[in-house]
């Protein structure tokens, strides 16, 4: 593969059911940008007021960030900016508080990871991690950027890698670099330059493990979402030292946003 598979928003017909492989209602329009073929999955979706997402049976580490709205799960708002992670296997609905926009991201494999670095998660006690704007990290002063982690594989019952990343700044250019995960991002704000094209809100980037690729923010800077099936390690040139992707390893402290 040359480069990222680049999927947009307005490129993809809407649906009025659920692009998701799970189960909701009060669908007003779904769209599913992942590739077909890929090992993970993204939909976004508009949500009337009442509109539920539910889970049930065997079903992977999932993500669901609230671009517009706000989620209810059992009492517990998710606002605009915040994210549900449900973990697998879990039985949980998330009901739409007002119109509600939202991206939902998981992967095809049901099964846990148990294969990385951390190991296989424990086997019971799942449950659903509601999390708010301010997220569960945050890090990034290195990298000059504010990256908000929802879920960053280190916790005991789940691997799921789920974060959003914003930089202020326009021009700045990432190292070139690998990671071991496939992972899908999803640009909210601002633009990336990829390959020396210009990608704005509503574009996926599906990225399989070990593509070498480089971005660079837009003028006015960008704001995107991450997910990961389990924790990454990241790549630069051959034979410089790698680096793992947890909040705390990359400097992160603890927030603790929880609903």
């Amino acid at each position: 593969m040359a480069g990222p598979v680049v999927t947009h928003l307005d490129a993809v017909t809407a649906a009025g059911t659920y692009a998701a492989p799970r189960a909701a209602d009060g669908v007003v329009r779904s769209r599913r940008l992942s590739p077909d073929g890929y090992p993970l999955w993204m939909a976004v979706t508009e949500f009337r007021d009442g509109g539920a997402i539910r889970w049930e049976g065997a079903h992977s580490d999932d993500g669901v960030y609230v671009l517009a709205g706000a989620l209810d799960v059992d009492g517990h708002r998710c606002p605009t900016g915040g994210a549900v992670v449900v973990e697998s296997g879990v039985t949980a609905v998330a009901r739409a508080s007002g119109p509600t926009t939202v991206v939902h991201c998981g992967a095809f494999d049901p099964s846990p990871p148990a294969d990385g670095l951390y190991g296989a998660p424990a086997a019971g006690g799942h449950t659903v991690h509601v999390v708010g704007d301010g997220g569960w990290y945050r890090s990034g002063n290195r990298e000059r950027v504010v990256a908000t982690w929802f879920a960053d594989s280190t916790c005991p019952r789940c691997r799921i890698s789920f974060f959003h990343v914003w930089r202020g700044e326009g021009g700045v250019r990432d190292r070139s670099h690998t990671h071991t995960q496939d992972e899908l991002i999803y640009v909210v704000g601002g633009s990336v330059v990829v390959g020396g094209v210009e990608h704005g809100p509503g574009t996926c980037l599906a990225i399989p493990a070990g593509l070498r690729y480089s971005l660079t923010s837009g003028p006015d800077g960008n704001a995107f979402l991450n997910y990961r099936r389990d924790v990454s390690v990241q790549g630069y040139a051959p034979g410089e030292p790698t680096e793992l992707e947890s909040a705390l390893a990359r400097g992160g402290v603890l927030v603790g946003d929880f609903r």
